[in-house]
């Protein structure tokens, strides 16, 4: 479990670190596409041009965050309880997209389901499971 206890309002507008990161949101067919545009500043590693692990993880919490916010009916505070990251392959410095599922939302819990890719979303990047208290 990371120690991140970040703060976050629903039905928020973007935050510092989604400018950071770059994301931008795109609503295809019947879900939330997001992605992000990675500069040099996002380098993990400099010799095969990878995204840091961190910056991915950064990425995929906020997609949950975002997509919960979306799906919220009002304005609620939510709190980060937990993320656990599978990374599948490097992330290279090429656009990131990412997409969420919310899984569970109830009165006090929310779980989310996130997925990264790059070039192919059946070749995924990294993918998390995210738990919120709501």
């Amino acid at each position: 479990m990371l120690g991140i206890h970040r703060h976050v309002t629903l039905n928020s507008k973007h935050t510092p670190i989604d400018q950071w990161l770059g994301i931008t949101q795109a609503k295809s067919s019947n879900e939330n596409i997001y992605q992000m545009s990675p500069t040099d500043k996002h380098l993990g590693n400099p010799a095969i041009r990878a995204i840091h692990g961190g910056v991915v993880t950064i990425f995929l919490e906020r997609v949950a965050e975002i997509e919960l916010s979306a799906q919220a009916k009002s304005s609620t505070d939510i709190n980060l309880i937990n993320i656990n990251v599978d990374f599948l392959r490097s992330a290279k410095l090429k656009p990131l997209f990412g997409s969420a599922e919310i899984v569970k939302r109830g009165r006090r819990l929310a779980v989310i389901d996130v997925v990264a890719w790059q070039d192919e979303i059946d070749l995924p990047v990294a993918k998390a499971t995210v738990s919120f208290k709501v």
